[in-house]
């Protein structure tokens, strides 16, 4: 068991439990009076305190992030809260039709991953060349040449969602081994000018904390608002962010892992509770 599937384990046992649930009698050591929503509030305690420790014992370790990964730590926490803001999501509601003409929430992911590719194509292509020797240029050619197709969210919701994980894995192998210095090269796209591949890796963030805004209004318009679970739930997934991030590229056993490892146990031992009391 790792840390990733025991959120997921905890996230499916109470992200479609309603608000008169989080009522029911939850204990967690001395503590017995804020309900079942303590029971997620702990998970999230637990997820942060170990993303601090884990980052701590890599920089003790000598295994410091670069700024690339710090900006890729940052997408993923955006990539983690959209994951947060769709847990609650039934299949029908991927493609209900607000009544003030906005897109469904399928052709919202449509357009998130059809730019992330774009982003995506721009930066490799300054990548090329400055690794190739050769400047940067604008070049329609090498932009299509480096444009991989976009995922397509079509089909049930497990497949639109696994449709966004494929894209934002792409993302994170691509660009985490760019160094410092490849961040200040000229990434040219549609603009007058270039901008700095540093620029274009946080365009991936903004653009989906935007897109994700438009699934939370969305979600609202169609009668389907953030129940208190959904909301909690969405805190985990943000902190189940912080961990990832921390423990990517490490390799398994040491300080390092035992923390992933309790922080696994924690997390699942939770969500077994959740399943026992939600029952």
């Amino acid at each position: 068991m790792t840390v990733t599937p025991a959120v997921e384990r905890l996230v499916k046992a109470s992200v479609h439990l309603g608000d008169a649930d989080m009522d029911r009698p939850y204990v967690w050591q001395h503590y017995d009076e804020e309900g079942l929503r303590f029971a997620l509030l702990t998970a999230h305690h637990i997820l942060r305190d170990t993303a601090a420790s884990v980052a701590a014992a890599r920089l003790r370790a000598g295994r410091p992030f670069t700024e690339a990964e710090r900006i890729l730590a940052q997408v993923h926490d955006a990539y983690r809260d959209l994951c947060g803001a769709l847990a609650g999501t039934r299949e029908a509601d991927l493609d209900a039709s607000p009544p003030d003409e906005q897109w469904p929430i399928r052709e919202v992911l449509r357009h998130m991953l059809e730019t992330e590719k774009a982003f995506l194509a721009a930066i490799e292509v300054a990548l090329d060349a400055n690794r190739a020797g050769r400047p940067s240029e604008a070049s329609t050619a090498a932009f299509k040449a480096r444009r991989q197709p976009t995922e397509d969210p079509s089909g049930s919701r497990a497949d639109a969602l696994n449709a966004l994980f494929r894209s934002h894995v792409a993302i994170l192998r691509a660009l985490g081994p760019v160094t410092d210095a490849e961040l200040d090269l000229s990434s040219f796209f549609w603009e007058e000018q270039p901008y700095p591949v540093r620029f274009r890796m946080h365009r991936f963030e903004e653009h989906m904390r935007q897109h994700t805004i438009q699934v939370d209004k969305t979600l609202a318009a169609i009668g389907h608002p953030p129940t208190e679970a959904e909301r909690l739930v969405r805190n985990v997934y943000t902190a189940l962010a912080g961990v990832e991030s921390v423990a990517a590229g490490l390799a398994a056993g040491g300080d390092t892992g035992d923390m992933l490892d309790r922080c696994a146990v924690s997390i699942d031992a939770i969500a077994a509770d959740v399943e026992r009391i939600a029952g």
